[in-house]
């Protein structure tokens, strides 16, 4: 019998000690018999180290990684990834849930399709309960060029958990350091990366919406989005894609519009609204339109038009479209 290729969950936390036994206790509960779990304390300056000692002392399984300073998860999981030796890398993280079958659905796709990364289905469960599905796409195997085509599309999201990777794949990836939606950059060049991309549609994964979690805050995201549009555009480059209509369709709807959106809701000195505004404002354009009709995004095709010609139409808008 083929011995189980050994997989390292990557764990980052920060002052994250009340999640801690719970996101252990999964942990063990994993049916995988070749694991290692790293979990990367990343400057929490409180009992957290102190907590992962205690809950995995008895488990030669567990490796604990103090990071001195806060430096931000994407720091965080490059610390994870240069200290683990499996040959492939789970992210979680501590506040979730997963399946107990999770790394053998993953790895046993990884190993049947020689994959380097793994997407498979999870679900996103909201404040009041409600579970979204995120489903991949329903497709064999592609290399890394069309894998990072369907992320820029929207096929593949830019979530970090319901994916697989193979360990030298991300060592070759560019761990950009924003401060939010870090995740998206990460798989962004890791799919660019690969030579092969496998999909399941078993769902692993359970992302748990919380009061002041980085997905419903309106904290400022100019310098992470910037961040992550230099990291993809990046990709596109390398990739061939600088030119293709799927790299201005990402540009448009994730950068410009979700600059728009930042600018307009959170808190910036009215200065820094006018010039965030304006900067993508330019980014937009008859280009832009023309790519969200010929897809049939019309909604989005809208809001291009209000953020061009109205701020008090685009708020307008994004009230409803957020309703």
């Amino acid at each position: 019998m083929t011995a189980a290729p050994p997989v390292s969950i990557v764990l980052p936390v920060h002052r994250a000690a009340a999640f801690l036994p719970r996101a252990v206790e999964q942990v063990v509960a994993l049916d995988y018999p070749a694991l290692e779990i790293v979990i990367v304390d990343d400057g929490s300056g409180d009992d957290t180290a102190e907590v992962a000692r205690a809950l995995t002392a008895d488990d030669d399984r567990f490796r604990l990684v103090e990071l001195p300073v806060n430096g931000g998860v994407a720091r965080a999981r490059r610390a994870g990834v240069e200290a683990a030796t499996g040959e492939y890398v789970w992210f979680v993280d501590a506040d979730d849930a997963w399946s107990p079958d999770a790394l053998r659905t993953l790895v046993g796709m990884a190993t049947a399709r020689e994959a380097d990364v793994v997407v498979a289905a999870a679900t996103l469960v909201t404040r009041g309960g409600e579970r979204r599905p995120l489903v991949p796409p329903v497709s064999p195997p592609v290399n890394g060029r069309a894998a990072f085509r369907m992320l820029l599309r929207g096929e593949i999201t830019g979530h970090l958990w319901n994916k697989l990777f193979r360990r030298e794949t991300l060592l070759r990836a560019a761990f950009a350091p924003a401060r939010v939606q870090s995740d998206l950059a990460l798989v962004a060049d890791a799919l660019g990366h690969a030579t092969a991309v496998a999909f399941t549609g078993i769902p692993i994964y359970d992302y748990l919406l919380r009061d002041g979690s980085i997905i419903t805050s309106v904290r400022q995201r100019a310098d992470s989005l910037a961040l992550i549009d230099e990291t993809v555009t990046s990709t596109a480059r390398r990739l061939g894609l600088h030119d293709a209509d799927d790299l201005v369709y990402f540009r448009a709807r994730y950068i410009a519009l979700s600059g728009i959106k930042d600018a307009l809701r959170a808190e910036y000195l009215l200065s820094e609204r006018k010039v965030l505004v304006s900067r993508n404002r330019r980014m937009l354009g008859l280009a832009e339109m023309a790519v969200f009709l010929r897809r049939r995004d019309v909604r989005r095709a809208l809001l291009t038009l209000t953020a061009k010609s109205s701020t008090r139409a685009h708020r307008a808008l994004l009230t409803i479209a957020d309703g």
